[in-house]
Formats: structure tokens, sequence, C-alpha cells
């Protein structure tokens, strides 16, 4: 008998919610521009991570390259995370894990 593929509107979704993310910090969305600012970064780093956010957010919502979103995410959100953690950013640092544990997921998936 053959199975029916699940189909599963979660990655996309995560994918969504990169995307929309680092298309802000592409475009400079001013309190991104805050953040990277008090964190020490330039814009051009901030942009980076959202091209970073923006194409694996795009990636993981695609079933057949998925692997890659998860990989650019995975990557994207640990810089993102080490950098809140070192500046004690624990509100930021928090969500930016579950986000970097979806990441790894999607590795899997």
């Amino acid at each position: 008998m053959h199975r029916r593929r699940e189909r599963s509107f979660w990655f996309p979704l995560l994918g969504l919610g990169f995307a929309v993310a680092g298309a802000d910090k592409i475009l400079g969305v001013r309190d991104y521009e805050a953040l990277f600012e008090r964190w020490g970064w330039s814009d051009s780093v901030m942009r980076l991570v959202g091209l970073g956010e923006f194409t694996g957010g795009v990636l993981v919502a695609s079933r057949r390259h998925r692997w890659h979103g998860g990989m650019l995410l995975t990557a994207t959100s640990g810089a993102v995370l080490t950098k809140e953690l070192s500046r004690g950013d624990t509100g930021l640092a928090t969500p930016r894990l579950a986000l970097l544990l979806a990441s790894v997921a999607a590795l899997f998936a």
C-alpha cells in the first residue's frame, strides 16, 4: 500500500518567519539598526545576517531545499545567539535559542 506523504505547515511557517525578519534587517528597520549598533555590529553585518535569515527561511519552506536552509539558519542563528549571550541580552537569547533549535530540526526533517 502506498503511504501518502504528510504535508506539514510548520517548516513553511518557520521559513516565513525567518524570511520576514531577514527582510526587516535587509531593509534596515530602525529597531534592528539600534540593536546592531548597540552590539557594535555594522549595517553591513546586519544586512548579511538579514540575507542569511531571508535566504535560509525561503529554503526551509521548500521540502527539497530544507536541509540547506536549516544549515544556513543554524549558522546565522548561532552567530546572533552568541552575540546576545555575550552581551547579556537574555530576553533576546531565549527566543533565539528556540529558533536555533527549530533550525536544527529542519536539518533532520
